[in-house]
């Protein structure tokens, strides 16, 4: 039975070892990609994931089904989307064992695609890009392609995206790292390169930041790597010189850290242009984080967000 409204074109994968631990998932898997079995639709690499990756694939999709639509008239059909770490389109639930169709794919499937003038697929595992390119190849679209992309490197990235675009229309950005290891000067020179940039960062915020960022605030010397990490993201160090971060960390208070970690992240997206923002908590695992520098973005936004996962629609 299906989970969503979305079609994930979701079925078992009878070769998926299922419940694979973290320690099993070290031998089974290459960058988060299964080496025990490959997809039983086209016989190309699956990615692992876990069984909350299809509600964030929901959200970004009904945004971007309503961004489309929204925006279709204005920009004189020049709308491009782009994803940094995007994956090779299809994934395979470790837990159930079923496969689906990863962000990428459900972008290139949904009726609002026609409505592109580019899709960008980013990412830096060539195997990756291949799979992913053969996959839009299948498809016959020929207004989209992965490209190699690493995130320590946002010069060579915009550069990419420049290319591709020629830095014209309106953007759709969706960062999807595993962790908060993207840093914020990608952002900031997207914004720079781009101009007209919406933005979707998906930020591990009940993962990597509840594991470290206590240890990050009040034992920087013994964790300077992860406080670097962090300072690298978030863009600045006005969060570990917060006296409230500090009080925070020492009662243990996770709850209120995350807080003040996504308000920082959000004061410095307003510091390059940014005037509206939102999220969407995914279970306990990540939020969406949404950013505008206009008024009707936050209102597609909200929109989008109404509808869970389920179908159900907020009464807020």
């Amino acid at each position: 039975m299906k989970k969503s409204r979305i079609d994930f074109k979701e079925i078992q994968n009878i070769n998926c070892l299922k419940k694979c631990n973290k320690e099993k998932r070290k031998e089974t898997t290459e960058d988060d990609l299964c080496t025990e079995t490959i997809s039983i639709v086209d016989n190309l690499p699956v990615r692992c994931v876990g069984d909350w990756a299809m509600q964030k694939i929901f959200h970004l999709i009904q945004y971007f089904g309503i961004f489309t639509i929204g925006m279709k008239t204005k920009w004189e059909g020049n709308i491009n989307y782009i994803e940094i770490c995007s994956g090779p389109g299809r994934c395979v639930d470790r837990f159930s064992g079923d496969e689906f169709n990863g962000t990428s794919i459900c972008i290139l499937e949904h009726e609002a695609f026609k409505y592109l003038n580019k899709a960008i697929f980013i990412d830096y595992n060539g195997k990756v890009i291949d799979t992913l390119n053969r996959r839009i190849v299948d498809r016959k679209i020929d207004n989209a392609n992965a490209i190699f992309g690493d995130y320590n490197n946002p010069k060579e990235i915009c550069d990419e995206i420049l290319k591709e675009t020629s830095g014209q229309g309106l953007n759709l950005v969706f960062i999807d790292p595993t962790d908060c290891s993207v840093p914020f000067v990608l952002l900031k020179r997207l914004k720079e390169s781009l101009k007209n940039v919406d933005l979707i960062v998906n930020i591990a915020i009940r993962t990597d930041v509840n594991r470290n960022i206590r240890n990050a605030v009040l034992s920087p010397n013994t964790h300077h790597n992860v406080k670097d990490k962090y300072i690298s993201f978030l863009g600045s160090e006005a969060f570990f010189n917060n006296p409230i971060v500090i009080d925070m960390a020492k009662k243990g208070n996770q709850t209120e850290l995350r807080r003040l970690f996504r308000e920082e992240y959000m004061n410095s997206l307003n510091k390059i242009g940014y005037k509206y923002f939102d999220f969407k908590a995914i279970e306990n695992y990540y939020d969406l984080v949404f950013a505008t520098a206009h008024e009707r973005g936050i209102e597609f936004w909200k929109k989008a967000t109404a509808i869970a996962f389920d179908g159900q629609r907020s009464l807020f």
